[in-house]
């Protein structure tokens, strides 16, 4: 596979995830609605030789740097697309770097733009793990 074409197939496999993510959250029913579906579908991007990362700010105020994306628009025609970040967290709601015991990916407003072509792969991840619900843990007495 050439370059051009790996380069078009991260735009192309993200427009039919933007598809499906639309699915999933019943955008698109016109009697079916409710909060029952699930409106990300959370991926991470690579280069080839690295994942790409990104930082924002949290709600309150503090910085944090991420892998992990929403698709909220593309542009097939200019292969750029726009990206809200998640920030991962811990079981107890903290904020954690990459991958050290991820639990959750809380959604921000933080949102980037990107130029497709820079990547050459792009992974799918779960979209329960959009704001999951942290577990309720009884303190001992």
């Amino acid at each position: 596979m050439g370059e051009h074409q790996k380069k078009t197939c991260v735009c192309h496999d993200l427009q039919q995830l933007l598809e499906e993510q639309k699915k999933l959250s019943f955008d698109d029913f016109r009697f079916v609605n409710g909060d029952f579906g699930y409106d990300t579908i959370p991926f991470i991007l690579s280069t080839g030789k690295c994942q790409f990362e990104a930082w924002g700010w949290t709600n309150n105020g503090d910085f944090f740097t991420t892998t992990f994306f929403r698709l909220e628009a593309i542009d097939e025609r200019k292969c750029c697309a726009t990206l809200s970040l998640l920030e991962p967290v811990d079981l107890d709601g903290n904020p954690v770097e990459m991958c050290d015991n991820i639990f959750s990916l809380r959604s921000t407003r933080n949102c980037i733009i990107v130029d497709l072509s820079c990547f050459t792969s792009l992974q799918p991840l779960s979209p329960r793990l959009v704001n999951r619900l942290l577990p309720i843990i009884d303190p001992k007495c």
